[in-house]
């Protein structure tokens, strides 16, 4: 009853939904468009090896993937001590990470520390349950 109430309501609107950027439009104008639309940033900067990146990842035919920000979650700037939502700043771009399998890409903003991934076996692969319901594999 719910479901389709909703759907009722909303099933005979056009949908106002608009993408932030083209897939095909340049990682480096992507990460600006984020960065100015969402952030409220004037610009984003990156140093000779950071663009570098940008130019390999897109020479490399990655161009086409989206990209996500990753970011201090304090701040609308990369700055943790500038609260809140401030604009007119620059966002600091610090490298760039491809997620092939996923198919996106990782744009790493400012001091922010990124969590680490599994190893190629992970612990919990070592643990187990006995018949007599005793857990191994822990220590």
């Amino acid at each position: 009853p719910l479901a389709q109430a909703v759907v009722d309501l909303i099933g005979n609107q056009k949908s106002q939904y608009r993408p932030l950027y083209m897939d095909d439009m340049p990682l480096w104008d992507k990460t600006q468009t984020v960065a100015r639309t969402i952030y409220g940033a004037e610009d984003i900067t990156a140093d000779k090896k950071v663009r570098k990146q940008f130019a390999d990842f897109e020479e490399a035919g990655y161009g086409h993937y989206p990209i996500c920000m990753a970011k201090t979650q304090y701040s609308f700037s990369t700055d943790p001590l500038l609260l809140g939502a401030p604009t007119g700043h620059d966002v600091q771009i610090r490298e760039i990470r491809l997620a092939t399998g996923a198919e996106f890409l990782v744009v790493i903003c400012g001091s922010i520390m990124t969590m680490p991934g599994l190893p190629r076996v992970p612990a919990a692969e070592a643990i187990n349950v006995t018949s007599a319901g005793r857990i191994t594999g822990l220590f």
